[in-house]
């Protein structure tokens, strides 16, 4: 059967809530079948100016459970180097942990609280790249709708929690059951950031793509373009 257009036993069509659990549970039990290291580089752009930071994007899978690391470099010769890591599981949230070194000092960050912190002062939370919006309470289908030209589910997910985002809307490219792009809004029902994959191709084999972050209250838009497999 084809997810989100399956029939119960009494022959009626599931509900928006039952296509939307059964779309996020897809999309949380996607795990990499292998370990891989790819370079990448944020394209960071505000007020301040433009910068780049190299990126190495390391996935490390599991049997119930799979970490992607992000090991940024640093801005400079007195700048950060970070190593961030967001740990998945099918059944739970995500959790993250973030070491900064900042002239010599290491600084820790773990638990929700270094979902928050930015990679290398770009646009991208961590809680944001963990995609944690699919293990929120309320997950509903909106629709059917077009994303770079592929046919996509339009996934909303609807947090109870007073702080932080209150929804994000995400388009699912029906065929390669990806998040093509998804848009956070606050409880007042204002965007306030957005987020798409800007190149998506297959080559050898592999698909690769970059992605951009943007955030419509600060102004600023970060890009991250995967470089392909680091050398070994």
């Amino acid at each position: 059967w084809f997810l989100g257009q399956r029939c119960n036993a009494e022959g009626q069509e599931p509900t928006a809530e039952a296509q939307g659990r059964e779309w996020a549970q897809k999309l949380r039990s996607v795990v990499p079948e292998q370990p891989s290291t790819n370079q990448a580089v944020l394209k960071i752009r505000s007020r301040e100016g433009r910068r780049q930071v190299p990126v190495t994007v390391v996935t490390l899978p599991g049997k119930d459970h799979w970490t992607v690391e992000y090991q940024a470099a640093g801005d400079g010769v007195k700048g950060p180097r970070e190593v961030s890591k967001i740990h998945y599981s099918a059944e739970a949230a995500p959790l993250f942990e973030s070491r900064v070194e900042v002239e010599g000092k290491l600084q820790v960050h773990e638990g929700p609280t270094a979902g928050e912190r930015a990679i290398a002062g770009s646009d991208f939370l961590l809680r944001e790249l963990g995609m944690g919006f699919l293990h929120w309470p309320e997950q509903r289908i909106r629709g059917r709708e077009l994303s770079n030209g592929r046919w996509c589910q339009v996934l909303e997910s609807v947090s109870k929690k007073s702080e932080g985002p209150a929804s994000v809307r995400s388009w699912i490219d029906e065929k390669l059951g990806v998040v093509l792009s998804a848009e956070v809004y606050d409880s007042r029902n204002v965007r306030i950031k957005h987020f798409s994959i800007t190149q998506f191709r297959e080559q050898a084999d592999r698909w690769s793509c970059s992605v951009s972050m943007v955030d419509d209250i600060r102004g600023t838009k970060t890009e991250l373009s995967f470089d392909g497999p680091a050398p070994r």
